[in-house]
């Protein structure tokens, strides 16, 4: 929708510039020609004006036909490309909530008749919990999704330090990294990093980079967090030495629902943590793009802010 409106206003702006030049050259022709349409035609001054006037009207009205067809066929456009997003959404719903509510259904089926042996059902009641936290997940990251969509949404921003924040977004996930050999170095500064963000959601997206690497990546990668601020903007670097991505995938991994063939042979993903991530940097007037230039790394997703000037130590 936000691009429907860049289109409309970038549309009305070569628009108005186009018909106001041809205005423009369509008056001083006609009155630099006055006279002489008037002596060759012999009509009068009155009459004269009366048609250039006339011929004004018929450019503005077939520049605004021009523009009305052009937007519509945008509008047209915008509508067709939601139905398809639309579509896909249903469908990788469905896919991914397909595999984890079949496992449920079916240890609860197996459960209720009796078809599990004593000691295995622990083992049965901790599968079903885990499946039904992972389907508990996809939705809750869809609901956030679409809630970040909306019209209506606003961040609620405030003073924050960057560098604490993200020190404990990766203490939080600690116990996953040594559960998967991950080989972590962080590169965060003792100096402090302040700047004006929705804590909530940017301890989401920082969140969400190192979850990727956990979940999509085999165990036992190198993994760099690092913190950069130079020349007004601020760089949060999320690397890993896991698998490669193919130079084409750095805009169809921020797609919602995306996720690559070789992660989902790892671990089943809602394919919605990079475009939600994406969103919020968007949000904070700042961008999330791939970077497979890292010294060392296969890989890595840098998060780039404004620094607003609140930065020190």
């Amino acid at each position: 929708m936000n691009k429907l409106r860049k289109k409309i206003v970038y549309y009305y702006i070569i628009i108005t510039i186009v018909l106001l030049i041809a205005e423009w050259n369509l008056f001083h022709l006609f009155e630099d020609h006055l006279a002489a349409l008037i002596a060759r035609f012999g009509i009068s001054g009155e009459l004269a004006t009366a048609c250039g006037i006339l011929a004004m009207m018929l450019l503005f009205f077939a520049v605004s036909v021009l523009y009305y067809r052009k937007i519509n066929q945008c509008v047209a456009d915008e509508a067709q490309r939601q139905i398809r997003e639309r579509s896909l959404l249903f469908a990788n719903i469905s896919h991914d909530l397909k595999n984890p509510m079949s496992s449920v259904i079916g240890f609860a089926r197996a459960l209720e008749n009796g078809k599990v042996e004593a000691e295995d059902i622990p083992a049965v009641y901790h599968s079903i919990c885990e499946k039904s936290l992972q389907m508990n997940g996809i939705i809750q990251k869809m609901f956030q999704f679409a809630k970040m969509e909306s019209e209506g949404y606003a961040l609620h921003k405030e003073p924050v330090e960057l560098c604490g924040m993200l020190r404990a977004v990766v203490a939080e996930h600690y116990p996953e990294i040594e559960a998967h050999g991950i080989q972590l170095q962080a590169e965060i500064p003792e100096s402090e990093i302040r700047i004006c963000a929705d804590r909530t959601e940017l301890t989401r997206a920082l969140d969400n980079l190192i979850t990727n690497v956990i979940r999509h990546n085999p165990e036992g990668v190198g993994m760099l967090v690092s913190v950069k601020a130079a020349d007004r903007r601020i760089r949060i670097t999320v690397a890993d030495t896991g698998i490669a991505l193919p130079a084409d995938s750095s805009e169809t991994l921020f797609q919602p629902f995306y996720v690559s063939d070789a992660s989902r042979q790892l671990k089943d993903g809602s394919g919605l943590g990079l475009a939600i991530s994406r969103r919020i940097a968007e949000l904070h007037g700042g961008r999330l793009y791939l970077d497979v230039q890292i010294s060392g790394y296969t890989k890595g997703f840098v998060l780039e802010l404004r620094d607003d000037g609140s930065s020190g130590s």
